[in-house]
């Protein structure tokens, strides 16, 4: 399947797009409320967040590195969270947009040898356009879940949509 670098550069655009979008709107939250127990995947709507920007500045450390992990650490958050404390809500504010702009960079240096090349570890191999789809993906997974958390809040999350994106950014 074919794909160019612009429409990878374009979905991790929007990704970081999103992603200050929301961290916009939950920053009218009260810290009981970043922190209340919603019973999500990641518990709350402040853990949720971590794990989004944990998630993608350890897949640009990889890709920068053009290595994987072991396949048994690829998902294990232990290996790559911050030790105590965590950042709180403006501390992601100000760290987040360095690692999509690394995210950007990293994607517009791309030949489209590069773009539909492998990326390699010890015992799995992906292509680069698919982990970077990959990455995007479980952002907006991780954002739908912070948006239903608000909603449990009775707030009014924003719109995240790619197709807003898409209209913002023709």
């Amino acid at each position: 399947m074919p794909i160019t670098g612009q429409t990878l550069l374009s979905h991790v655009d929007y990704s970081a797009w999103a992603n200050q979008v929301l961290l916009s709107a939950c920053s009218t939250l009260t810290p009981e409320e970043l922190n209340r127990d919603l019973k999500a995947s990641h518990i709350s709507i402040l853990r949720t967040l971590r794990h989004i920007y944990y998630t993608e500045r350890v897949w640009l450390k990889r890709l920068q590195a053009d290595s994987l992990p072991p396949l048994i650490e690829i998902g294990d958050q232990q290996l790559f969270r911050d030790p105590s404390p965590e950042p709180d809500l403006q501390q992601l504010q100000q760290a987040w947009p360095a690692v999509s702009e690394g995210l950007h960079q990293y994607v517009e240096s791309l030949s489209e040898a590069d773009i539909t090349g492998e990326l390699r570890g010890i015992d799995c191999t992906i292509l680069r356009w698919k982990l970077l789809l990959h990455m995007v993906n479980h952002s907006t997974l991780h954002r739908g879940q912070v948006t239903s958390m608000l909603r449990q809040l009775g707030k009014h999350p924003p719109n995240t949509d790619l197709f807003s994106y898409y209209l913002l950014h023709p």
